[in-house]
């Protein structure tokens, strides 16, 4: 598509409601346009798990067709957090298939960018402010765990996947995969109390 008029200036960016209308006219520029005002973004979700720029690549394009396959009938509310969920679930199962292969969890530093997305609706300002500030220590203390264990923090508290099932994927025992999220827990915990964030 070409992205000038004919006076050269660029060509005005879609808002998310025209490319979810393109979608459900089953237009197939809804896939470009997403590409164009989403593309880099959904590669950084990808990258951030797979550190792999061809995996990343084919996420970002499976994560175009899932788009176009849930869109119709689902009409998203916000939905740069729709195809960042997408985007995330494809790349994690990529990364489990990775790990099965290697044996070795690969590194991973986690983003949970579509969180901050997703506050906005029904919550006042205050709140607003508080969820965005808990999901940014969140990210900066993930980044401070091993790849594994974060690769357990996810599976369990993002999917919920079973401490069985956990132990199975990352070859350790299950009292492990305890002690890991107990660990990470109490530390979430103290360090959310310490900036103020604490249960009434």
């Amino acid at each position: 598509m070409n992205e000038q008029n004919n006076k050269g200036a660029p060509e005005k960016e879609m808002s998310d409601e025209e490319i979810i209308e393109l979608y459900w006219k089953r237009n197939e520029l809804a896939i470009s346009q997403t590409d164009r005002k989403y593309g880099k973004y959904l590669f950084t979700i990808a990258y951030n798990i797979l550190r792999d720029r061809l995996d990343c690549e084919e996420c970002v394009n499976d994560t175009y067709l899932g788009t176009w396959n849930r869109i119709p009938p689902t009409r998203p509310t916000v939905f740069r957090a729709f195809i960042a969920r997408i985007m995330r679930n494809i790349a994690v199962d990529r990364f489990r298939k990775n790990t099965v292969r290697s044996k070795v969890p690969t590194e991973m530093v986690t983003s949970l960018e579509e969180l901050d997305e997703c506050v906005s609706d029904g919550v006042s300002v205050e709140e607003e402010y508080v969820l965005r500030e808990m999901v940014k220590l969140l990210n900066e203390y993930l980044q401070g765990q091993s790849p594994n264990h974060v690769y357990i923090f996810i599976c369990r508290y993002y999917y919920a996947d079973s401490v069985k099932a956990i132990a199975k994927m990352t070859e350790v025992k299950e009292d492990t995969v305890y002690r890991a999220l107990s660990r990470m827990r109490n530390e979430l915990k103290a360090l959310f109390e310490k900036e103020g964030y604490r249960h009434a």
